[in-house]
């Protein structure tokens, strides 16, 4: 049998018609079991903003020449640069598109006669209920998806047909967001004007806003005024009164266009256009009898607060092991642990391997605000029954998706943005739907993790940065060898760990021989040059495990195993090869006191320190009497 790998791109600005749309989504692919759906959803809005047009760079997650077939959900895609990308990109591979709602070059349009179900909505408004008087408030109109216009010519058209008067009739610019038909309800009484018959609204989401702003001012609905709707979204069937609206049924809508998707890569589906079904819901906001049960509706309110509580409950958990977390590794276990937030059997977070491999932005490349071409599976939560065998570290090619067995066994996968601001992290990838996707909780979830990832990445960055500052601390800045900081943090560390595992330990005073000639002849420069020469011959001398300090401005110490022997003597060898001043002109020079001790003589190191100076300097005196 044939299969079919089809890409499915959304918004979810409006989250409950894109729910019902993953379920029909979800119910094809389970009835077509040669069908894997991968969905490529984010949370951007119409705005054009550097973190909006961020939400949107998912949608080139997706390698098009890797599907069969791509269904568009543009009616929901309202940020047109989006859409114009996506258009392009189908133009150029030609693979079989279809577009929901909203005309896109490239794809076939399946969609609602949004005229026609405005008109009938109207009408029903004029004949049974004798409103004159309407205001009308739009969709958007300019963004290049005709539902908003579509749905306005419809409302206008009634109103023609019907004799309503133009003076009658009040058009207002909207959004589709609540806040549009709230700031509507809010002017029109504020202006002290009469109220219309009926407030139509081109969607639920300003209906709402309406209603909830008419009803806190004293207006009733629908004795005062009516108010009607569009999409019956499931706040519109749990509002007080109930919303009159049309309903277009998104999970059968879906379904439809799936089918009409694949007859089109089959070659059985040859039409530009296809239109699906409306209703038309006639309920208590315009005066009619609520229609269905209102016992569901009680029923459906009753499970989403029981799940709101326990979601609330999970996100207190996880917030606290998420903001907790002192590195990466434990954030991602953290992110294992807390699964169920997000509702379905497994849940895979990959990041781009720039971000997993550095935590300073100033390393990454310049396309950090995108994806990068590697990503890396940091989290991988699974439930117990699903015999996905543990995938963490893994890296794979960004257009691969997820590692390639994953790929083979999940037929249904949702994939998610993360960013922080505008910088790409990565991607959360889910493999079913759960309730928290009906009440937008997904944004929450998601929006908490991005802080926190953010959050540890500045963390580590700080702390590595502590580190760097840390190692200066202890560090002598010309030479890079110990300097006194380090002596009382280490060296005595070093001392007890030689005498307690090697039984003895060596201690090296070091003086530099005509450092003073070299400063009079040459300069302060040539004497730098010579202190930083003569301790890389030591360093070079000494064994990994030795101390090394520069002591004073030409003395050096090195404390190192009792079982060293000829460490004095290779120095000694090795100094003839280095020279400084011009041209190399002087041979570099030192006198070495050297000691040792073991466990048993319990000899502190200031002790043993004193003991090599005295040493090197009877060495000096009698280098002194031979001259």
């Amino acid at each position: 049998m044939k299969e079919y790998r089809i890409a499915f791109f959304t918004a979810d600005w409006n989250y409950e018609l894109v729910e019902s749309t993953l379920h029909g989504l979800k119910r094809f692919t389970d009835d077509h079991p040669e069908v894997s759906v991968r969905i490529f959803d984010c949370f951007g809005k119409d705005m054009d903003t550097p973190r909006n047009r961020s939400e949107f760079a998912v949608f080139r997650l997706a390698d098009l020449s890797r599907f069969d077939g791509l269904l568009l959900q543009g009616n929901q895609i309202i940020f047109e640069p989006a859409r114009a990308e996506l258009e392009e990109r189908i133009r150029k591979t030609k693979i079989p598109a279809v577009t929901i709602g909203c005309p896109m070059d490239g794809c076939a349009l399946v969609r609602t006669d949004d005229c026609r179900a405005q008109y009938d909505m109207v009408t029903h408004l004029i004949r049974n209920h004798g409103v004159r008087r309407m205001v009308y408030l739009t969709g958007i109109l300019s963004n290049g998806c005709p539902e908003g216009i579509q749905r306005r010519e419809g409302f206008l058209k009634a109103c023609e047909d019907h004799g309503i008067l133009p003076e009658d009739v009040t058009v207002i610019p909207g959004s589709w967001r609540t806040q549009d038909g709230r700031n509507t309800a809010k002017e029109w009484l504020k202006s002290g004007k009469p109220l219309p018959d009926v407030f139509v609204s081109a969607n639920d989401e300003m209906a709402l806003g309406l209603i909830e702003t008419l009803t806190e001012a004293g207006v009733r609905i629908p004795e005062d005024v009516m108010v009607t709707g569009f999409d019956n979204i499931m706040s519109a069937k749990l509002s007080s009164p109930r919303l009159s609206t049309v309903s277009v049924d998104s999970e059968k809508l879906d379904y439809f266009a799936m089918q009409v998707l694949l007859d089109r890569i089959q070659g059985r589906e040859k039409r530009d256009e296809v239109i699906f079904q409306h209703e038309i819901i006639h309920s208590e906001s315009c005066g009619c009898r609520e229609e269905g049960d209102p016992g569901v509706n009680r029923n459906q309110f009753f499970r989403q607060t029981q799940e709101l509580k326990r979601f609330y409950l999970m996100q207190d958990q996880m917030a606290e092991e998420l903001f907790g977390a002192p590195d990466l590794m434990e954030l991602m276990n953290a992110v294992e642990r807390n699964r169920k937030i997000f509702g379905c059997e497994s849940v895979y977070l990959c990041m781009n391997d720039y971000y997993y491999d550095s935590y300073d932005r100033d390393s990454w490349s310049e396309n950090s605000e995108d994806f990068g071409k590697t990503m890396v599976m940091a989290a991988c939560g699974v439930s117990e029954r699903s015999g996905n065998k543990r995938f963490r570290g893994d890296r794979f090619e960004t257009g691969e998706l997820l590692p390639e067995e994953l790929m083979r066994r999940e037929r249904f996968l949702v994939f998610y943005p993360l960013h922080y601001t505008t910088y790409s992290i990565g991607y959360v990838v889910m493999n079913s739907i759960s309730m928290a996707a009906k009440l937008n909780l997904h944004e929450s979830i998601l929006s908490f993790l991005e802080i926190a990832i953010d959050n540890v990445r500045k963390k580590m960055l700080l702390r590595q940065l502590n580190d760097v500052l840390d190692e200066l601390y202890v560090h002598d800045g010309l030479t890079h060898l110990f300097n006194r900081f380090g002596y009382e943090r280490y060296a005595e560390e070093v001392f007890r760990r030689f005498l307690e595992e090697e039984g003895s330990a060596r201690i090296l005073f070091i003086d530099m021989d005509g450092l003073k000639m070299i400063n009079d002849r040459w300069g302060h420069e040539a004497g730098d040059e010579a202190i930083r020469k003569s301790a890389e011959v030591l360093r070079h001398s000494a064994g990994e495990r030795d101390f090394l300090m520069r002591y004073g401005g030409d003395e050096f110490l090195i404390i190192a195993s009792g079982k060293e022997t000829g460490l004095k003597e290779w120095i000694e060898k090795e100094l003839p090869r280095h020279h400084c001043g011009p041209d190399g002109c002087c041979a570099l020079g030192m006198s070495i006191g050297e000691m040792v001790t073991d466990a048993a003589e319990d000899r502190n190191l200031e002790d043993c320190i004193q003991e090599a100076d005295r040493i090197m300097y009877e060495i000096k005196r009698e280098r002194k009497k031979t001259r």
